[in-house]
């Protein structure tokens, strides 16, 4: 019989961890290297920030209409198994994408569909994954079990970055899309491996209707509202800067970079990622210090970025924007562990679903702000603008009380 997570003993890192951390790398290699060559060839088929922009950002609303319904799932349902399928259905929707590139026939409306099916993809792959970590690790182990999956990511968004500007010239946009289908299928065929315990929820999933279960998530927010607060000032601050993700090329292109320079600023960025979270997950901050350096680190990241945005030229902006990168990750390593601690297990998925589409949502929102802004008054002014009014939001997400209460409570 399946051990309940009520009785299970407490865990460590371990094979199924490690299943869950490979599984991932697989995957964010091959996504990383055909985010970059996909913004280039829909800026260079499109002449348009605005077109580059949707491209990211129809992912972005699909995640954020959907992964409620995929935290759902994921308490409804065998985590594992909603993990892998995902991750087969892009894999497969990718390489369909890379044949019509390889035959000289992908067009940018076929480049969107496949941004849709992997947002769909994403909303039931991310909730579970999620979800399954507490399941994975002891609780006492949760941050640095989640600061090691960030670093893995940061190391490979660091290589792919660097390199991702001379394998699209090497191996061309239709290689790159191959290889990202490959490294999503076989992710999903390790991930069949992993063994977990299952839910209370899951035991019961069919005590009441799919639709309850997802009017639960709200109910629960709403007898939280501390927590609904948090959560929604957090997603403001990606409102006001998320938006810069969907047109850094035409940023970068703006101020004076070509192609490989843009590889190597966004891989001095994942650089500066990665050095943040190796730090936190190797150095243990006392729970009364956590509030004070999230709330030094959000100052550093905001006058470090607002710097970037100022001046021009390949070096100066490449390291001031490496500074942001990397006070930037060290705030975010705290807020996924203690939403995790706040919210009751039976919960977890449904709840981290629903700020991540609050999230998401605001950020793709901000990418079609900032990509038809840009094409009116130019890239570089609107992201100025989009730091400026990011100081506000930031302000009252640190300054939030319940975040500093969980935060600093032993």
């Amino acid at each position: 019989m399946t051990a309940n997570t009520e009785t299970a003993p407490r865990r460590r890192f371990n094979r199924n961890l490690f299943l869950v951390w490979q599984g991932m790398a697989e995957s964010k290699i091959g996504s990383v290297l055909y985010s970059i060559a996909i913004g280039i060839w829909v800026y260079d088929k499109t002449d348009s920030a605005a077109w580059m922009s949707m491209t990211t950002a129809i992912s972005y609303f699909g995640n954020m209409l959907l992964q409620p319904l995929g935290g759902v799932l994921a308490d409804r349902f065998n985590r594992r198994n909603l993990a892998a399928g995902s991750d087969a259905v892009c894999g497969v929707t990718m390489l369909l994408l890379g044949a019509l590139a390889l035959a000289g026939k992908m067009q940018v409306w076929q480049v969107l569909a496949v941004a849709a099916i992997s947002s769909v993809c994403s909303a039931v792959l991310f909730p579970a994954l999620n979800a399954l970590l507490p399941q994975l690790v002891e609780q006492n182990n949760l941050m640095r079990a989640s600061a090691l999956l960030q670093s893995t990511q940061s190391t490979i968004q660091m290589v792919g970055n660097a390199a991702g500007g001379f394998l699209v010239v090497l191996f061309g946009v239709p290689g790159i899309i191959l290889f990202n289908g490959v490294t999503f299928l076989f992710s999903s065929a390790t991930e069949w491996f992993i063994q977990a315990p299952e839910t209370p929820r899951e035991q019961k999933a069919e005590s009441q209707s799919f639709l309850r279960d997802f009017a639960d998530g709200f109910t629960y927010l709403k007898h939280h509202r501390d927590l609904t607060v948090m959560m929604l000032t957090g997603a403001a601050v990606n409102l006001t800067c998320g938006g810069f993700v969907g047109i850094v090329y035409a940023w970068c292109l703006e101020k004076g970079m070509d192609i490989p320079q843009y590889g190597l600023f966004l891989g001095a960025e994942s650089a500066a990622m990665l050095a943040a979270t190796v730090l936190m997950a190797l150095v243990p901050i006392p729970h009364r210090r956590r509030w004070l350096v999230l709330a030094l680190s959000s100052l550093g990241y905001n006058l470090l970025y607002l710097g970037a945005m100022t001046v021009s030229g390949f070096s100066v902006c490449t390291v001031l924007y490496t500074g942001y990168a990397f006070f930037n990750s060290i705030s975010n390593v705290f807020l996924y562990p203690a939403l995790m601690e706040a919210i009751e297990p039976a919960y977890h998925g449904r709840i981290l679903a629903l700020f991540n589409a609050a999230t998401v949502g605001t950020t793709a929102f901000s990418m079609v702000a900032y990509g038809f802004l840009g094409d009116a008054f130019g890239v570089a002014p609107v992201s100025l603008a989009g730091g400026v009014l990011t100081l506000i939001p930031v302000f009252l997400y640190v300054m939030n009380p319940t975040l500093r209460r969980l935060l600093t409570r032993p």
